[in-house]
């Protein structure tokens, strides 16, 4: 037993070390950069404005929408939030609290991190109300602690981590107010269910997991379901105020959502990373997903096998909780994907209650498994032997199996603490490589990306970088002022340019890009180009 515990203190140490291991150091996303403008209280109109001039701006001025100012009120705060609708405030106002108290940036993230380590005792007690078991609490927290997908919420400041604690903890309190039915437990219940559905618009989810395991399991109209009913039609109530908000700005939503809910891809592509997302919850070594892995096959074998044998020897009030937990929240997000397109199933964060389920269950599987005693010698002979053994060895296996699982997480969790970048296809992380080139000369940085992706930059070069941002719609009237700021005959960086901007150095006379044929043909958001300002006495454009 002290073996298990050292082990287990190791796992939570190691999960707590990659939580925290270079965390200024690593790339920040762009939704990371938008909600630190946010929290800030900084409007996009704001910045869109200061940095769309075609003026010269360095980044260390960009760096200055990253944390709250004087002149940057409570209220300006809240009047960014309300125009990102399909985000709720409490974690921006968390994490606006932190920014003002430390005035850094990472701040927001060490937020996150400490969400994410509540996580682990909250899991514990949740699975001491739903399995009253410790050797289940301990599992949990084993796996939670080195799981990459936790590990990497928890480095990102956004609102994840607070969403997974929300809903553990709502879920506890569900499980002991129907066991003990008092009003205070119940009025708890619906205080954290309000506080979570104000962490994420998916955290319906989650109260829609409990609502249906209450009338499941209830059957009728008891006094514990019409005290729940209460309770659910206050967490309505609370939550109003935001549903007003997102009423009055559904054009808005729309064009912020816009990017997930129109994607369109076949069904094959689809399952594809539904089978690779399933096991990033245990195993990530930031493989793409594919049908030919035969990782995500083992440890989707072992999911399935934990799910049958938490059906099997654990009563319907404890299997019916974890089974809905990975049903309602995989089928929300994989219906309307199926139906009317878009990318939300294929999106592991937003599947975050699911996982929790997943975890729940591989725990109780594991704690079943070193629960389990080996058989004190071989007393008979001819087919009880062979039986005794063939079990022997199945526990054995099983043993085995669980040990590889957290070994995996182990070496996952250990290989993000060395990356700065994990997700090498996203914007964020193609920006190290990018950086690199644009801090060995000092040379100015035209572009005409969004200006998110320029803030993201602004974290990994130089805080003198100068930075000349356009606008990229055409027929731009910053393009001569551009040129201005450029000493004539002198080279410069261009970041992520799109068509037009290609377009019209091309064309003018004055202006040389170093673009191959093989880049013209392909994206160019993403890349970076050098350029060069010709001396010229003539027109600058054709």
């Amino acid at each position: 037993m002290k073996i298990k515990r050292l082990l287990i203190i190791g796992l939570i140490l190691v999960g707590i070390y990659a939580r925290c291991a270079n965390l200024s150091e690593k790339v920040y996303s762009v939704d990371e950069v938008r909600g630190l403008m946010r929290a800030s209280g900084y409007a996009e109109s704001a910045l869109v404005e200061t940095l769309y001039t075609g003026e010269i701006i360095t980044a260390s001025r960009l760096q200055q929408y990253q944390t709250p100012s004087v002149e940057s009120s409570l209220g300006d705060a809240l009047g960014a939030f309300t125009n990102n609708p399909e985000h709720p405030p409490l974690y921006y106002l968390l994490m606006r609290f932190c920014l003002q108290l430390f005035q850094v940036p990472v701040a927001a993230r060490w937020l996150a991190v400490g969400l994410g380590l509540l996580v682990l005792p909250a899991i514990y007690w949740l699975c001491l109300e739903l399995f009253g078991s410790a050797a289940v609490g301990w599992s949990a927290i084993a796996i939670v602690a080195v799981s990459p997908f936790h590990v990497l919420i928890a480095q990102e400041a956004r609102q994840y981590t607070l969403w997974a604690l929300l809903a553990v903890i709502s879920s506890a309190l569900l499980l002991r107010s129907l066991r003990q039915n008092r009003w205070g437990q119940w009025l708890a219940y619906g205080a954290v269910g309000a506080l979570g559905m104000y962490s994420h618009l998916f955290f319906l989810w989650v109260l829609l997991t409990h609502g249906l395991y209450v009338l499941l399991v209830e059957h009728r109209l008891t006094q514990r379901f019409l005290r729940y009913l209460t309770v659910s039609v206050g967490i309505g109530i609370a939550f109003l105020p935001w549903v007003w908000v997102v009423a009055t700005r559904l054009s808005r939503l729309e064009e912020t959502t816009r990017w997930a809910s129109s994607y369109q891809t076949n069904l094959l592509s689809r399952a594809e990373s539904w089978l690779h997302n399933l096991g990033i919850g245990f195993v990530d070594f930031d493989w793409p997903g594919s049908f030919i892995d035969p990782l995500s096959y083992l440890l989707l074998a072992g999911v399935a096998y934990s799910t049958y044998q938490l059906c099997r020897h654990t009563p319907r009030r404890v299997w019916l909780f974890v089974v809905l937990m990975m049903a309602v929240s995989s089928l929300a997000q994989v219906v309307p994907d199926v139906l009317n397109g878009g990318r939300r199933s294929m999106l592991p964060r937003y599947s975050l209650t699911a996982y929790l389920g997943i975890e729940l269950a591989v725990a109780y599987a594991i704690a079943q498994v070193f629960g389990s005693r080996k058989s004190e010698g071989y007393r008979f002979t001819g087919s009880a032997i062979r039986v005794r053994k063939s079990y022997t060895d199945w526990l054995l296996l099983r043993k085995a199996s669980a040990i590889l699982l957290l070994l995996g997480g182990v070496l996952s969790s250990l290989l993000i603490t060395q990356s700065l970048g994990w997700r090498k296809g996203v914007a964020a992380a193609a920006n190290l490589d990018i950086a690199t080139q644009i801090n060995q000369v000092d040379q100015v940085v035209v572009t005409d990306v969004k200006y998110f992706y320029v803030l993201s930059l602004s974290y990994l070069v130089s805080p003198d970088t100068r930075f000349i941002a356009i606008n990229h719609e055409p027929p731009s009237s910053n393009y001569a002022t551009m040129l201005n700021q450029i000493e004539p005959g002198g080279s410069f960086f261009v970041y992520s340019p799109s068509e037009a901007l290609v377009e019209f150095m091309q064309t003018a006379e004055n202006l040389k890009i170093d673009l191959t044929a093989d880049q013209a043909n392909t994206n160019l958001r993403g890349q970076l180009f050098r350029a060069q300002y010709l001396p010229s006495t003539s027109s600058l454009v054709r």
